[in-house]
């Protein structure tokens, strides 16, 4: 069977991040941090006391809240080869993602984290400057001030070079 293993591998970090760092403690919907330990508990049964499960926990414990992209791949692998040997496993992660993403869209919240992301839960806010942008991996609308600070857009106003 195939599943996300990405996306699962994004929860699961998600849940690691929250519970270390009360992430969630509330700010994310029950019916999502209920999910999101569900997932984990489906993955921990099929994968037991495996290496990237340890690690994955063990880099979310720290200050950073960040899981490397080894670990990430790692999971999203194991995630993977047990779901082609098993097919009640990875069909337990997929109802459990499809009841995760259904709890997301309905609480108006999302999930998201992406390689080398911390994870936020919720509204966040970034700034950029000298013309820079400040979002990467995006749950959600963006709205993007285009003005300067007087009132006029910052040039080139179209592709190719800036004008003299």
């Amino acid at each position: 069977m195939v599943i996300e293993a990405g996306v699962v591998t994004g929860y699961l970090i998600a849940w690691a991040v929250s519970k270390v760092h009360r992430v969630a403690d509330g700010l994310v919907d029950p019916s999502i941090d209920a999910g999101l330990g569900k997932l984990r508990a489906v993955v921990a049964a099929k994968l037991g006391a495996h290496p990237a499960l340890d690690d994955l926990a063990e880099e979310a414990a720290t200050d950073e809240g960040e899981v490397s992209e080894l670990t990430r791949q790692q999971v999203e692998l194991a995630v993977t080869a047990a779901a082609l040997k098993d097919d009640e496993f990875g069909q337990a992660v997929t109802e459990a993602v499809a009841q995760l993403r259904a709890a997301e869209q309905a609480s108006g919240i999302s999930v998201v984290t992406g390689a080398g992301s911390a994870v936020f839960t919720g509204d966040a806010h970034a700034q950029a400057s000298g013309d820079g942008f400040a979002f990467g991996q995006v749950g959600g609308s963006v709205h993007m001030d285009r003005g300067s600070a007087d009132g006029e857009r910052p040039d080139p106003s179209e592709p190719g070079r800036s004008r003299p």
